[in-house]
C-alpha cells in the first residue's frame, strides 16, 4: 500500500525517523516490521519504532554511505510517497504476558523497544521493564530518554557486561531477556544469558543485519 511521509526527525548522529501515514488503517503489534519500497530496485525491511497507540507509522534508521537505499532515503522529503508491506515478525510484545522483561539493545536495535515501551506506557500496562541501551557515545543514541532506560556509553563506561547487567538490573535472573542489535551483540548476550543461568525459552532475540 502507499504511505506518505508526514515528518522527518533527526534523532541522533546520522539517525533519522520517518513518520508515515498510509492510505488505509494499519494494524500491527509492537516489535513487528514492514518492507519499505522506494522504487522498483530499492526495498528494505524496518522494524517499526512507533507504537500502535500513535497516529503514524514510524521507522528509524542509520545512514550508510555504502547503501544505495539509504542514500536515496536521505533525499526523501515531506509529502513524498513510499510503498509499504506488512506487518511481519514474531519478536513481539504480548500485552497479556505480565512477566518482567530485561531489554538489551545495541545501536539501532533500540527500535522495537521504543515501540514496546511507548505502547506499555500509553496503555498503562503493569509490565516491569528495564532497558539497557548500549551505544558508543550518547550522540549516537536514538530515544535515549525512553522510560525504563539505562544508557551505557561504551567509550566512557566500557562495554555492557555481566557486572553491569547485575548492577543495573538486580533482578535479572527473574526476567525474560529480549535482545536486539548487531548480530555480534545478540550472540554475545545469548551466550552470557546461558552462562548466567537464564533458561533458553526466556532468551528472545532479533538480529539487525545490514541496518
Amino acid at each position: 500500500m502507499t504511505a506518505k511521509i508526514v515528518e522527518i526527525i533527526d534523532e541522533a548522529k546520522e539517525i533519522r525517523s520517518f513518520r508515515l501515514r498510509a492510505e488505509q488503517e494499519i494494524k500491527y503489534i509492537p516489535g513487528q516490521w514492514f518492507y519499505v519500497k522506494l522504487d522498483e530496485n530499492l526495498k528494505h525491511h524496518f522494524t517499526i519504532s512507533s507504537s500502535p497507540t500513535e497516529d503514524f507509522l514510524q521507522f528509524t534508521t542509520v545512514f550508510r554511505e555504502e547503501s544505495d537505499y539509504k542514500k536515496a532515503l536521505w533525499t526523501k522529503k515531506i509529502d513524498d510517497e513510499v510503498e509499504i508491506a506488512g506487518p511481519n515478525g514474531g519478536f513481539i510484545f504480548d500485552e497479556s504476558d505480565k512477566t518482567s522483561r530485561l531489554f538489551i539493545a545495541g545501536g539501532i536495535g533500540i527500535t522495537p523497544f521504543r515501540s514496546m515501551i511507548r505502547y506499555a506506557v500509553d496503555k498503562n500496562l503493569s509490565v516491569p521493564i528495564t532497558l539497557l541501551y548500549s551505544v558508543k557515545t550518547k550522540d549516537q543514541a536514538a530515544f535515549a530518554n525512553l522510560p525504563y532506560t539505562r544508557l551505557i556509553e561504551t567509550e566512557k563506561d566500557g562495554r555492557l557486561d555481566e557486572e553491569k547487567v547485575k548492577r543495573l538490573c538486580p533482578d535479572w535472573q527473574d526476567r525474560s531477556w529480549w535482545l536486539c542489535g548487531p548480530p555480534a551483540l545478540v550472540a554475545a548476550f545469548v551466550e552470557l544469558g546461558k552462562k548466567m543461568g537464564i533458561a533458553p525459552e526466556k532468551l528472545k532475540s532479533e538480529d539487525f543485519t545490514g541496518y
